[in-house]
């Protein structure tokens, strides 16, 4: 009888151990451009690297694709995802949510600008190209739209850019003497030239093909280390994977989100700059959200939230924004700083270009903004004011 009752005492307890240890957790897996889930293949290699996975961290694995990966980013900053695998400018966006790449395929990737033919322009402002391009999400797409704003364009530069969700589709429109200019990967570049004349414009600078991150308070360290091992090793994908960290992916992030390095009617400057403007009593401006503003900034900084909606370019429409140009000296005349969350942040870029139209005559633009201020070692205030 004792022994029964012991029994029964500690199943329950076994149920709850069984229940902690074999908690599911959830890979989304954002797919290539090419790639289908109506393809057989696909799928199967797929479930293959999900199961091995699961046999490397001892708990079962569920498996979530995702076509778009701003859906599979957003997902992972509600915190629905334990681990990702996806393209690199996914990797690098999701950093931010406590995720820590730990694979990254060997295989690297850069964009190619090509021209056609008989087009004698380059990627220069007032153009007038018609631009073919990757999937808007695509990492082509990405570094493509990258490359577009760090040169300071605007889509009125071109009499068109169309993006396509087949990624031979700008090559093709190309041939037929659709667009002037077209974006592909270098390899592909190389040899559609190779084919059909033209010439390469412009190549980026190479970037890994995909990469797995896990979400750091969900996945130890031993199971990360052992899932690494094991993967390396040999996986369902056949890809050549070698360790990463966020350092790997620092330089693509601020690559693909990258901020204009010029902008008319306004100085850039850096950290040390900035100091030596503020320790004058020059006013600086804080731009970030509220909860950004208040867990650090730069001392004395004002705090004039920019709502942004409108899109990550240069041509940029205003009115679906939301900034308070009333906050900023009545004198137009009178010097201010501008600033936000690096170089991969809009919002200081946009401030900085509603207070220019709108007269301020001396804008001061700190591009690496608070970031940079870190790095630089200067005071950080920090709290509500």
């Amino acid at each position: 009888m004792e022994t029964t009752m012991l029994r029964l005492a500690i199943l329950p307890l076994l149920l709850a151990s069984a229940l902690v240890q074999g908690a599911p957790l959830t890979l989304g897996v954002v797919l290539d451009q090419n790639e289908s889930l109506t393809d057989a293949n696909t799928t199967q290699r797929y479930r293959a690297f999900a199961g091995e996975i699961e046999q490397a961290v001892g708990q079962p694995v569920r498996m979530q694709y995702y076509k778009r990966g701003f859906t599979a980013i957003k997902r992972a900053k509600e915190g629905s995802l334990d681990i990702i695998f996806g393209p690199a400018q996914v990797i690098a966006n999701i950093g931010k949510f406590k995720f820590e790449p730990i694979l990254k395929s060997n295989e690297m990737i850069a964009a190619s600008f090509v021209a056609g033919p008989d087009y004698r322009g380059t990627l220069a402002p007032k153009s007038g190209a018609k631009l073919g391009v990757p999937d808007y999400e695509s990492l082509m797409g990405g570094m493509a739209r990258s490359e577009i704003n760090s040169r300071g364009l605007a889509k009125s530069d071109f009499a068109e850019i169309k993006f396509h969700r087949m990624a031979e589709a700008p090559l093709f429109g190309l041939k037929l003497g659709r667009y002037d200019l077209a974006v592909a990967s270098a390899e592909e570049a190389k040899a559609w030239t190779a084919a059909n004349g033209g010439r390469i414009v412009f190549t980026s600078k190479a970037v890994p093909l995909r990469a797995l991150s896990v979400q750091t308070e969900t996945i130890p360290a031993g199971a990360q280390q052992k899932l690494a091992a094991s993967l390396q090793k040999s996986n369902g994908l056949n890809l050549a994977l070698s360790t990463a960290s966020k350092a790997d992916f620092k330089s693509i992030g601020s690559m693909l989100n990258t901020t204009p390095t010029t902008l008319p009617g306004a100085k850039i400057i850096g950290a040390g700059e900035a100091q030596d403007l503020i320790a004058r009593g020059i006013p600086v401006y804080d731009v970030r959200d509220e909860e950004a503003y208040s867990q650090g900034r730069v001392p004395g900084a004002h705090f004039v939230p920019y709502k942004e909606s409108s899109a990550k370019e240069v041509g940029f429409d205003p009115s679906e924004d939301q900034f308070a140009l009333n906050k900023l000296p009545k004198d137009k005349n009178a010097p201010l700083v501008m600033y936000c969350d690096g170089t991969i942040c809009w919002k200081s870029y946009k401030s900085a270009t509603l207070a220019i139209n709108a007269g301020w005559k001396n804008v001061y633009w700190f591009r690496g903004g608070f970031p940079e201020w870190k790095e630089a070692g200067l005071t950080v205030e920090s709290g509500n004011k």
